[in-house]
């Protein structure tokens, strides 16, 4: 657990962003409509006077592509999920290393999910920063 009480905040907030980032969108949507077309009917008049129509036909459309994912559905889940693990470790274990290690690994799950600069991107950054700041920034003194 991190001393001073600027400290545990910055950590509380870190893991409360962290679980926001897994709910908010890390990817793009990829999905594009590709429309479908249409042969109309033909209609000829016979040598009997009456008239033949040929039967039409209707393509539909589809979509194709990848949708938007959040950072439950990405490749950055792993990263997450092990940063908050690693948040609750330093914790509960009193020992300040890990958030450092937190920290490093919510860049790595950026990086992986490819900078896009959405919404829990930016928490996951926002997140390791925080988490850094906790790790790197002066412990007080021990008591005798």
């Amino acid at each position: 657990m991190p001393a001073t009480a600027r400290q545990r905040a910055a950590v509380v907030v870190a893991g409360l962003l962290v679980v926001l980032s897994l709910g908010l969108p890390w990817t793009t949507s990829s999905q594009t409509y590709v429309p479908g077309w249409m042969a109309p009917s033909m209609c000829i008049p016979t040598a009997d006077g009456t008239i033949w129509c040929s039967g039409s036909f209707l393509s539909p459309g589809f979509m194709t592509g990848s949708a938007a994912l959040s950072g439950a559905g990405s490749v950055a889940r792993v990263f997450l999920v092990g940063a908050l693990v690693l948040i609750v470790v330093a914790w509960v274990r009193r020992e300040h290393r890990w958030l450092g290690l937190a920290g490093a690994g919510l860049a790595v799950a950026v990086l992986l999910a490819g900078l896009t600069a959405l919404g829990g991107q930016i928490a996951a950054c926002a997140a390791a920063l925080l988490l850094i700041y906790a790790a790197l920034s002066p412990r007080p003194p021990a008591a005798a």
